[in-house]
C-alpha cells in the first residue's frame, strides 16, 4: 500500500529538521490518539536515531581532534585534517562535510517523497527490529 502524501511530507521534514519535526509529530499523534502507519513510524524513529548518531559522532570527532592536538606532529596533523574537512569551501560554498551531510539529508528526503523507505545500513535495522517498519 502506498503511503499518504501527509506521511511523505511529514517523512520529509523529519529528515530535513534532524529528527525534531519526528519528536513534534509522536507527541502531536499521542495527544490526539492518532495512529502512525508503519512508513510514518519507520521513518520518525529513524529520523531521531540518526540525529543521536550524528550527534555522538561530532562529539567523538571533536574529542578525538582535541586530544590529538597536544601530541606534537600528530597534533598538526589532526588540525589540518579538521581545517581541511569542517571548515574549508569545496563546493557551492560548502565544506567537504556539510556537502556529504546535505546529500545524504536529500537522499533520505526524496525517497520518502517517493515513498519508500530509505535504507541505512545499520540505522534501518536497529529500527526495524525495535519500532517495526
Amino acid at each position: 500500500m502506498n503511503p499518504s502524501i501527509i506521511d511523505r511530507i511529514v517523512s520529509v521534514l523529519s529528515y530535513l529538521t534532524f529528527g525534531i519535526f519526528s519528536i513534534v509529530w509522536i507527541v502531536f499523534a499521542n495527544v490526539t490518539k492518532k495512529t502512525i502507519s508503519r512508513f510514518l513510524n519507520f521513518n520518525l524513529y529513524q529520523a531521531i536515531f540518526i540525529s543521536i548518531i550524528l550527534a555522538v559522532i561530532s562529539l567523538v570527532y571533536s574529542i578525538a581532534i582535541n586530544l590529538l592536538s597536544v601530541i606534537p606532529y600528530l597534533g598538526s596533523l589532526a588540525r589540518s585534517f579538521e581545517l581541511f574537512l569542517n571548515q574549508t569551501p569545496m563546493y557551492f560554498g560548502f565544506t567537504l562535510s556539510g556537502l556529504i551531510l546535505t546529500i545524504f539529508v536529500f537522499y533520505l528526503s526524496a525517497l520518502c517523497l517517493l515513498g519508500k523507505k530509505p535504507y541505512v545500513p545499520i540505522a534501518s535495522d536497529i529500527i526495524v527490529q525495535n519500532f517495526g517498519g
